[in-house]
């Protein structure tokens, strides 16, 4: 279909149309006037100045300091190097298996940046801002296909970029090469399916395909390409043969979803010793927590404030009435609302977005048991949000023209002044995970992360003061001991430091007859372990050095300083031949790491 016939098709169902007025039947200065305001309200001004105010809401963060994990640049260095991105998972720099998440383009592309830019972070937030850029202007283009109309379209894509929930992907470098990039995949691949179905030539087709491939190596959840695609076919007319068209459109999708997956499993290891990251399982407890799950993030599409990078994880294994049945029967109320709705219009593609809200939402909602809440997961699902809202603003009800337009100015500016707001938390780890304390308080990664800024700034009271108000929440905890050990060690606080590592001793200690599972527990074990050693080593206490060089082992051959913290101990006691060998151990695990980590280093 068109987009004039839609548009056609619009207007006969009682769309507004629009109102062309002669500037020649004007006198002189009302025409002046008319022309003006006329280029003003064109659509290519409107279009300039949507992406000026986005920019422009954006631009400060090029002044802002690498935050979170903005200062991992990647390790490789050499263009001959990229061939490895696409041989492990995307945390795996060691080639051990860290994480399910194999996403080679990502990693390609903050290489990339990286290299074209010295990995300066002034220049990194430019690249996220424009890459942000580019995926509002792909919405825009996408709109025009899909409603026909280049008002609803344009205020759709407005509203998608403003919204507050994109800070996070735009002001996170991190998650701009992933999110940014995908919605720029993401959009483009749907762009040439809707040219290829109105009747474009076949290019069209091997053009979205072409681009699912691209967000597919991007990020996995991009699959739900495909499924929007079948639902937009089932949806649209013409209804006969349907079944046989979509099998038919989506077999090439198929067949790039399948080598994706061939290759993917081949690159994905299982789980070993150093894996950090999830791997998903399956219980009754995703189905409890997904009502709630959904509420959250309904809840920061339509009230989007107060956000942060971490929130306090919420673990509901059990159908409670207000973690459970009330945001259930919530859902079904707006389900219910939602199809009373469809009724009236009879809109296929207000049920296209119901369903892309769905589906786009459905990986972090079926995964929440592992997954924590992350605003960046509605990058997506807040484009249907936005077009429903925006097709509200425009052709719901009876209200007249300057009514509409004030309310999505005033929707526009309201999300600017937030999004605007948000931003400004960004600038700094230290103000990114105080935030994260004001939103969720004695949130532990925050306390964590703040009592390591406080030592880096030379504030070590102040640092342990965090860790104790953590402890005081959480006296079991063996990640705060080992962070207040250590700092207490840096000190020279001895006798407290031994004490906290033996703490940390105690708490991970498995149970009799139970083997030690691989985890952050076990790592935090090691690494007591090991700075016990070095203790003893100090003490002159080598048998002791020795038992604990070989407990850290036990638990992480591969940890750098382990081998050599035993060779002293050997020494010590005189096993020369012993120590010589786990010196030369130590080495070669060294020289391996350094490999791995900076082969090919650009200078």
């Amino acid at each position: 279909m068109s987009i004039e016939n839609h548009q056609k098709n619009q207007a006969e169902a009682g769309g507004e149309p629009c109102v062309v007025v002669s500037a020649g039947a004007l006198p002189g200065n009302a025409s002046r006037r008319a022309r003006v305001v006329a280029a003003l309200l064109s659509e290519s001004w409107l279009t300039r100045l949507a992406m000026v105010l986005i920019f422009a809401l954006y631009f400060r963060a090029i002044g802002f300091a690498p935050v979170y994990d903005d200062n991992v640049i990647s390790p490789w260095y050499s263009w001959h190097d990229v061939p490895k991105f696409f041989t492990h998972d995307i945390f795996g720099y060691d080639g051990s298996a860290h994480s399910v998440y194999y996403r080679p383009l990502a990693v390609t592309w903050g290489f990339t940046m990286a290299f074209c830019t010295g990995g300066a972070p002034g220049w990194l937030h430019l690249g996220a801002i424009l890459l942000h850029l580019a995926v509002v202007v792909l919405a825009y283009v996408f709109g025009r296909y899909l409603f026909g109309d280049w008002r609803l379209a344009l205020l759709t894509a407005v509203l998608f970029g403003l919204h507050p929930s994109k800070v996070e992907s735009v002001a996170w470098i991190g998650s701009s090469t992933v999110d940014g990039l995908a919605a720029v995949f993401f959009f483009a691949s749907l762009i040439a399916f809707l040219k290829w179905h109105e009747g474009g030539a076949g290019r069209w087709m091997v053009a979205s395909v072409a681009l699912f491939t691209g967000a597919m190596f991007t990020k996995e959840t991009m699959v739900f390409i495909p499924i929007l695609i079948a639902v937009y076919l089932w949806l649209m007319p013409p209804h006969a043969g349907r079944m046989t068209r979509i099998l038919r459109t989506l077999a090439p999708y198929g067949v790039v979803w399948a080598v994706y997956m061939t290759i993917r499993h081949a690159v994905i290891k299982p789980a070993g010793a150093s894996a950090e990251y999830i791997h998903p399982t399956f219980t009754l407890t995703n189905l409890w927590m997904a009502p709630a799950s959904i509420w959250w993030y309904l809840r920061h599409l339509v009230l989007p404030w107060g956000l942060s990078v971490e929130y306090t994880p919420a673990l509901i294994d059990r159908p409670t009435l207000h973690g459970f049945i009330l945001p259930a029967a919530g859902i079904a109320g707006l389900l219910l609302a939602a199809w009373w709705l469809w009724r009236r219009q009879r809109s296929p593609v207000a049920a296209f977005l119901i369903v892309w809200f769905a589906v786009t939402l459905a990986p972090p909602v079926i995964v929440a048991p592992m997954v924590l809440q992350h605003d960046r997961y509605l990058y997506i699902p807040a484009y249907a949000f936005c077009a429903l809202l925006a097709w509200a603003i425009l052709r719901w009800g009876s209200f007249p023209a300057e009514a509409r337009v004030a309310v999505a100015m005033g929707v526009v500016l309201l999300w600017s002044g937030l999004t605007w707001h948000e931003m400004g938390y960004w600038d700094s780890d230290l103000t990114l995970w105080t935030r994260v304390l004001q939103i969720s308080p004695n949130h532990p990664k925050a306390q964590l992360q703040l009592a390591f800024l406080y030592r880096e700034a030379g504030d070590t009271p102040k640092a342990l003061r965090m860790l104790d108000d953590g402890l005081r929440e959480r006296p079991k905890s063996p990640n705060f001991w080992l962070a207040r050990a250590s700092m207490l060690y840096s000190d020279q606080q001895w006798d407290e430091a031994r004490a906290g590592y033996l703490k940390v001793m105690q708490l991970t200690e498995p149970a009799p007859g139970q083997p030690v599972e691989a985890g952050p527990p076990t790592r935090v074990r090691a690494a007591a372990a090991y700075q016990l050693a070095l203790m003893a080593i100090t003490a002159k206490d080598f048998p002791q050095a020795e038992r604990y060089a070989r407990t850290a082992l036990s638990l992480r051959s591969d940890g750098v300083g382990y081998h050599e913290a035993l060779a002293e101990s050997l020494t010590g006691e005189g096993r020369l031949s012993e120590a010589w060998a786990e010196n030369a151990t130590e080495l070669r695990l060294r020289v391996a790491q350094q490999r791995a980590n900076g082969a090919g280093r650009h200078p």
